[in-house]
């Protein structure tokens, strides 16, 4: 059970986050989002300013949930640096990769708006990475670049290509903007109220809105992306290894890590994983990507000096 402090620690934080946002003006100076809040609807589109503070509201909301690993000691500081710096290139690196959602497989369906809000998102503040301390394998993706590895996930991988594989598909879900189309489909373009939403944020008005959005939001990420998404963010992440020098196959080597962890552990209706698409199909899906578009690491990076490299520099951070 969690301590009390903390709990309210975080509601505090999040409760900061709406002052922040109100704050500083970026709700009087986009008229489009404070008209939408006020009447407990989500916006069409958010700014990636505005991306950013949803995104530290949701994951406030996270490690509420999961208690975060703190940068206490060398060791734990050297691992978070060392994911940022992860993602932080693989997101850089994968910039050229293509955002459209025939190309990437034709799972889901947007509109021409839709398509060009995707290819026009950029992150406000790059990314930001986070470790949660639980066994539980599970990651998050909130919009405006905050991504939350479990040390779970972390142990689950056998070296950095996998590890890489995980950010590239969570980063997926950020860059396709998965997150705010759920939520706008799942409720019909209303700020959904639960009952821990309104237990954190009762009334009305601009900062409970953003409250009960942000928690809502994160109890909805708790439950995992719709199939399609998952396929997608796959493809996408695929191809983001290779751009960034991985190799693509280490998408396939994770997730058939991830069919090993199920095998041996009864995940529980309400898990994250259990709301992932059957991973056999996710497999088959990858491995045939790799095969029609003949996707291969950098021959620079797939060097067994470059391979043995990147091993030394997990194993130390994580072994």
């Amino acid at each position: 059970m969690q301590n009390k402090r903390n709990v309210w620690a975080n509601r505090l934080l999040l409760a900061g986050i709406v002052c922040t946002v109100a704050g500083c003006g970026l709700f009087n100076k986009l008229k489009e989002t404070v008209s939408a809040l006020e009447d407990a609807k989500v916006a069409d589109n958010y700014e990636p300013s505005e991306q950013y503070y949803i995104g530290r509201g949701v994951s406030a909301v996270i490690v509420d949930k999961y208690p975060p690993v703190e940068a206490k000691d060398q060791g734990s500081e050297r691992q978070i640096t060392y994911v940022n710096e992860m993602a932080g290139y693989i997101e850089a690196a994968s910039k050229g990769v293509t955002r459209s959602a025939r190309k990437l497989g034709d799972h889901t369906k947007r509109s021409y708006d839709e398509q060009e809000h995707v290819y026009n998102l950029v992150l406000f503040k790059g990314m930001q990475v986070g470790l949660l301390q639980t066994d539980d394998v599970t990651a998050f993706a909130t919009p405006g670049g905050f991504l939350w590895v479990s040390m779970g996930t972390v142990k689950m991988c056998n070296n950095e290509d996998e590890l890489a594989a995980v950010i590239a598909h969570e980063l997926a879900h950020i860059i396709l903007d998965h997150g705010m189309a759920n939520y706008r489909t799942a409720y019909k373009g209303q700020i959904f109220t639960s009952t821990l939403s309104e237990t954190w944020f009762s009334g009305d008005g601009l900062g409970a809105n953003f409250g009960r959005l942000v928690t809502t939001f994160a109890e909805d990420a708790f439950k995992g992306y719709n199939p399609e998404q998952e396929f997608e963010a796959d493809n996408w992440g695929t191809r983001a290894l290779a751009a960034s020098g991985y190799a693509p196959d280490a998408m396939v080597k994770m997730l058939q890590s991830v069919e090993a962890y199920e095998k041996a552990h009864e995940i529980d209706p309400e898990d994250y994983l259990a709301h992932h698409p059957p991973i056999g199909e996710r497999i088959k899906a990858v491995q045939d990507l790799i095969k029609t578009e003949k996707l291969t690491g950098n021959s620079k990076t797939m060097t067994p000096e470059a391979i043995t490299a990147r091993n030394k520099r997990f194993e130390e951070a994580f072994k």
